[in-house]
C-alpha cells in the first residue's frame, strides 16, 4: 500500500517557493491573497502605480498643450486651459498607458504575471467581451445617440479637427476606458480587497474605495456628476466581482465613452473638462439609469454563460512542490514513515 504525504503547508515553505497565485478558490478582489502575499505589497503597488500615472499624465498634458499651442500662463492664474485635439488625445493615451502600468506594477510588487490582472482565469476572455459589446452597444446608441439628436444641433458642423477627432476617438477612447478599469477596478480594487480575510468585506471595501477614487479622479464639483461617477463605479465593481474579470466593466466604460463623444468632432469642446457646480442637472439620471440597465443585461448574460468567477491557479504549483522527486523521495514534504 503506497503512502501519500499530507498536504503541504505553503506557510512553512521558504518565501521564494511560496506560490504568488492563490491556492484556495478566490474571487477577483481576493486574488492577491496568496501564500507569498504580504499586506505591504498592496500599499507598494498603489504608490508605485500612482507615481507612474502621475508622471505619465503630467508629461502627456504638457505635450498636448504644446500641440494645441495653449498659452500656459493660464496655469499661473489657476485657470483650466482650453481643451484641443492635442490635449484630448494625449490625455486618452496617458490613461491607456494605465494598462501596462497596472500590469507591470502588479508583476513587480505582487509577483503575479500581467495576464492575471485581467481576470481570474489569466487573461481577457475575448469571446465573453465580444458578446457583452454586442449586447450593450445598441442600448447606448439608442439612448445616448438619441439624446444627441434631440438636443440642440445648431453648432454641429464639420470643423478643422473633425477628421483627427473621429480617428482619435475610435482608436484611443476604448483603450482609455480600459486603462481606467485596470488602474481602479483592477489594481486598486485588488490592493484594497487583499487587506481583508473575508471576501465579502474585501469586496465591500474595494467597492467603496474605488468608487470614491474614481469620482475624485474626474475632479467634478457638481453633485449630479459626482453621483453619476459613483453609480458608474458601483456598477463596474459589481460586474467585475460577479463575472470574475474586467471585461464587463471595460465593455460598458468603452461603449459609454465612445458613444457619448460622437458629436465631439463636430462641435467646440474646449470646455469639455469643465465640471464645476451647475454643469450637471437632472438629465444625468438618464445615463445613470442606462448604467443600471446595462448592468442588468450583463447579469442576465452571466447567469446564462456562467463565466468563471473564482480560481486557485497556485494550487497546481503547490501540488508540484509536494510531488515526489524521481528517485529522491519527497521534496520538500515530510519524510515517509519507516517500513
Amino acid at each position: 500500500m503506497s503512502w501519500t504525504p499530507p498536504p503541504l503547508d505553503p506557510r512553512r515553505l521558504p518565501a521564494h517557493l511560496q506560490p504568488a497565485l492563490p491556492v484556495d478558490e478566490s474571487d477577483f478582489y481576493a486574488f492577491w491573497r496568496a501564500p507569498r502575499y504580504r499586506w505591504w505589497k498592496g500599499v507598494l503597488a498603489v504608490l508605485m502605480a500612482a507615481f507612474l500615472f502621475l508622471v505619465t499624465s503630467t508629461i502627456a498634458q504638457f505635450i498636448g498643450w504644446s500641440i494645441d499651442g495653449v498659452d500656459l500662463s493660464v496655469l499661473a492664474r489657476f485657470e483650466i486651459p482650453p481643451v484641443g485635439p492635442g490635449f484630448f488625445l494625449a490625455n486618452n493615451i496617458a490613461l491607456a498607458l494605465c494598462i501596462p502600468i497596472s500590469m507591470v506594477t502588479a508583476w513587480v510588487c505582487v509577483q503575479q504575471r500581467p495576464r492575471w490582472l485581467s481576470s481570474v482565469v489569466g487573461g481577457i476572455r475575448w469571446g465573453w467581451l465580444g458578446r457583452l459589446a454586442l449586447a450593450l452597444a445598441p442600448l447606448w446608441i439608442l439612448v445616448i445617440g438619441g439624446s444627441h439628436l434631440l438636443g440642440p444641433l445648431d453648432d454641429v458642423r464639420v470643423r478643422d479637427h473633425t477628421v483627427v477627432m473621429i480617428v482619435g476617438i475610435l482608436l484611443t477612447t476604448p483603450l482609455q476606458a480600459a486603462g481606467e478599469e485596470y488602474l481602479v477596478r483592477g489594481l486598486l480594487g485588488r490592493a484594497v480587497g487583499s487587506w481583508f480575510r473575508s471576501p465579502v468585506f474585501g469586496f465591500a471595501a474595494s467597492t467603496t474605495v474605488t468608487a470614491l477614487v474614481f469620482m475624485a479622479m474626474h475632479g467634478a464639483g457638481d453633485p449630479w456628476l459626482n453621483a453619476f461617477y459613483i453609480v458608474f463605479a458601483l456598477v463596474g465593481s459589481w460586474l467585475t466581482w460577479r463575472t470574475g474579470g474586467l471585461e464587463a466593466a471595460i465593455a460598458i466604460h468603452a461603449i459609454h465613452n465612445t458613444v457619448s463623444m460622437a458629436l465631439l468632432p463636430f462641435v467646440d469642446f474646449s470646455d469639455m473638462f469643465n465640471r464645476e457646480a451647475g454643469v450637471g442637472d437632472v438629465t444625468v439620471l438618464i445615463p445613470m439609469a442606462l448604467l443600471l440597465v446595462g448592468g442588468a443585461v450583463v447579469e442576465f448574460l452571466a447567469r446564462r454563460r456562467r463565466p468563471v468567477v473564482t480560481s486557485a491557479p497556485g494550487r497546481r504549483e503547490l501540488e508540484a512542490l509536494a510531488a515526489p522527486g524521481p528517485g529522491y523521495g519527497w521534496v520538500p514534504g515530510p519524510t515517509p514513515p519507516p517500513r
